[in-house]
Parts: C-alpha cells; structure tokens; sequence
C-alpha cells in the first residue's frame, strides 16, 4: 500500500515511477520516483501492547455480558495478562463473584495471581467507577531506531537510498507522550534519535517517518515545522484522516531530492483527486460520496 501510495503521489507530480527497481547490488528495491529511490520499512505497535490490548477487550466483553440481568457493577483492577487456563480459572472466579454479589446484595473481591483486586458491587455504578487495566512499557525510540538501523544496513547495496517508515501507530500511538508533542517537537525529536543515522551510512540520502492514523472532523489546517535538521508536514487528507511526515535529509547533499520528497508530502491530499480524474471519474473523491441511485461512469484502465 506504501509503495502504490508513493507511486501515486509522485505521478501526480509528473515524475517517472518505477516499482520494484533494481538496486546496484542486484535484486528488486521498493520504489523509483524521478531521480528519488525509496526503501519502505514499516513500524508497528509493540506486540505485547496489542496482546494486552486484546487481552483487556475481552476482559471486559467477559465481566459486560456478566453484567447483563444483575443488578451489579465493578470497580478495581483489571488482571495481569493471562492466558489458557489460568484465563479460564479468572473468568469462572468471577462468574462465581457475580452471582454471589447478586444473591446476597454484598461486595465480592476477585484477586488475580499478581494479588491486582477487581471487586463487583450490588447496584448501579456510581460516577467515577473506573476499571484500572496493567501497565505494559516499551521503549519506542529504541525499537524504532534498531528498525531504522537494519534498514540501513540492508539497503547499502542499494546505492543512494531514502528510508521510508510507515508507522502504524507504533511511535504515534495515542495517548504516547510523543504522540500528543507538537509537530515542531517530534520533528526535532526524531531528528535528534535518527539523525546519528545518516552520520554512520553514508548512502542513506534521508530518512521519512509518517503516520496516518488520527482522524479529524473537520480536517485541520495545513501546517509545516521547519527545524535546523528536518521537515515536519501536518496534512488534511480525504476523508477525515491527518498525516504527520517528519523528513530527515542528509544536510548539504542532494537538496533538490529533499525538495521532491516536500513536494510530495505537501500534495499529497490532491493526489487522489488527480488519480480518479485520469480514471475519467469527475469531481474526484467528492464524486464517491454521492448517493448511489446516481450512475457514475468509469473509463477504463486498459481494453482487451
């Protein structure tokens, strides 16, 4: 999706595309754009925040169909990750604490193997009942530049070589203290992290970070960071999703590359408008929206 997306918004600039090129050192590269070649990596959520995530979903799928036909709620601690019987063993716990809550209209205790307490009580919740869920630390900076730094290496074959991270929700991830940083700050930030980078492989041009995963209505206004190492770039795409790009180019070399990767990152809102226009569908991705009953026609892309 990353390199059709690039591949996309580098044609909307009227520049050469090549997916897949061939490296110097032989085997295929993730992107061409004009004079620009492109390696996608791609920075994911910590797996053991997703295992717990899920984990606390069906935690509270579980204690929210115990709910249902008693007069009961909870309050307290959520357990430690669990899993096979010892999930099983906690769920059968509670179960037993609910139906002894409703029966005798008293407080019940369940205490996890970690000694973490979640307690259901006879009535309606009050305001302010809250369920508390573990504490699950990473250190993102870290694995995102060991990420970076294999990319680095393995692309070195490659020639002169931008590093495009796609990040999903892995640096990004709400409510992370980077994530709620001002656009001015998390550009000096992964400037000051991924600049060492550039310093230690010579052949890497720049390194991108973006992500697109918050969304807003109405879509804020565009914004830029300019900091002494770097290039922040806030943008409203359709429909309602933001991407923030931080660009950190190799400083002096190659300007006129760093140029095309802020071009592209500016207009990338455009792009798709630009694309379904040449699919001969008018008034582009406003035109998907419309009420079905009206036909739409779609040239096509290739005749037999």
């Amino acid at each position: 999706q990353t390199q059709a997306r690039l591949a996309l918004m580098g044609a909307a600039h009227g520049l050469r595309v090549e997916l897949e090129p061939a490296k110097a050192s032989g085997g295929p590269g993730d992107v061409r754009i004009g004079p620009v070649f492109i390696e996608v990596v791609t920075f994911a959520e910590d797996q053991k925040f997703q295992d717990y995530e899920r984990f606390r979903e069906n935690v509270r799928a579980h204690l929210f169909a115990l709910d249902r036909g008693r007069d009961i709620y909870w309050e307290g601690d959520l357990p430690e990750l669990l899993s096979g019987g010892d999930f099983e063993t906690w769920k059968k716990r509670t179960e037993e604490a609910a139906q002894q809550c409703a029966a005798l209209e008293a407080a019940v205790d369940v205490l996890s193997s970690a000694g973490r307490r979640l307690t259901v009580h006879p009535g309606p919740a009050p305001q302010g009942t809250t369920l508390t869920g573990d504490t699950v630390e990473s250190d993102q900076g870290r694995r995102l530049l060991d990420k970076v730094h294999g990319k680095c290496a393995k692309t070195a074959g490659a020639g002169t070589a931008w590093i495009w991270v796609e990040d999903h929700s892995g640096l990004f991830h709400f409510p992370t203290p980077f994530a709620e940083m001002s656009l001015a700050a998390k550009t000096d930030a992964l400037a000051d992290l991924l600049g060492p980078l550039l310093a230690e492989y010579v052949h890497v041009a720049g390194i991108v970070v973006t992500n697109a995963a918050r969304r807003r209505l109405p879509l804020p206004p565009n914004e830029d960071a300019l900091r002494p190492a770097a290039r922040g770039f806030r943008r409203g795409l359709p429909l309602d999703r933001v991407r923030e790009t931080i660009v950190i180019p190799r400083r002096i070399l190659l300007p006129e590359q760093t140029s095309l990767i802020a071009r592209m990152c500016d207009a990338e809102a455009n792009a798709l408008d630009w694309a379904l226009g040449k699919l001969g569908v008018p008034h582009g991705v406003a035109s998907l929206l419309a009420d079905s009953s009206t036909p739409q026609r779609v040239s096509p892309l290739w005749t037999p």
